[in-house]
């Protein structure tokens, strides 16, 4: 793994996720940035030699998501670029959210997973996650995690 630096980007620099994920195909994407400009999610990114490798928000406000207020936080979007999966890069960016979330003096986090990607959910419970619901809705089965930080 090269050395990375994770850094918290605002609005302005949001559109550069797009090296990471497609945004204009997420349907997502306009609800994402709502939430920036709301301050209730902050965004994230792994850079390797400045290059965006890899993505990774907390939303504090979202009953749908499960989140309880100055209690539970939530991960949402962990994305590593293709050709960097497997390396330790989402590894490395889920312990400093961990880490953060911890800082900020909150109590759990959830997030969701789809139930057919088996390396993020064996990532997910290697950070000590459990699975406490399998839910499904458009997008398909999905296990919803928590952990106590």
């Amino acid at each position: 793994m090269k050395p990375y630096q994770i850094i918290q980007i605002g609005l302005e620099d949001y559109p550069k996720c797009n090296a990471i994920w497609n945004m204009q195909a997420c349907p997502y994407t306009d609800m994402f940035i709502e939430q920036i400009k709301a301050g209730n999610r902050d965004v994230f990114i792994l850079t390797v030699d400045g290059e965006y490798i890899a993505t990774c928000d907390l939303v504090y406000d979202n009953p749908e998501y499960g989140t309880i207020p100055g209690k539970r936080l939530y991960l949402s979007r962990l994305i590593v670029r293709k050709e960097y999966r497997k390396k330790g890069y989402g590894n490395a960016l889920s312990r400093y959210i961990l880490s953060l979330a911890k800082k900020k003096e909150f109590e759990e986090i959830a997030l969701g997973v789809d139930c057919d990607n088996s390396a993020a959910v064996n990532l997910y419970k290697k950070l000590g996650f459990s699975v406490y619901e399998e839910c499904e809705d458009k997008d398909g089965r999905f296990y919803r995690m928590k952990k106590v930080l």
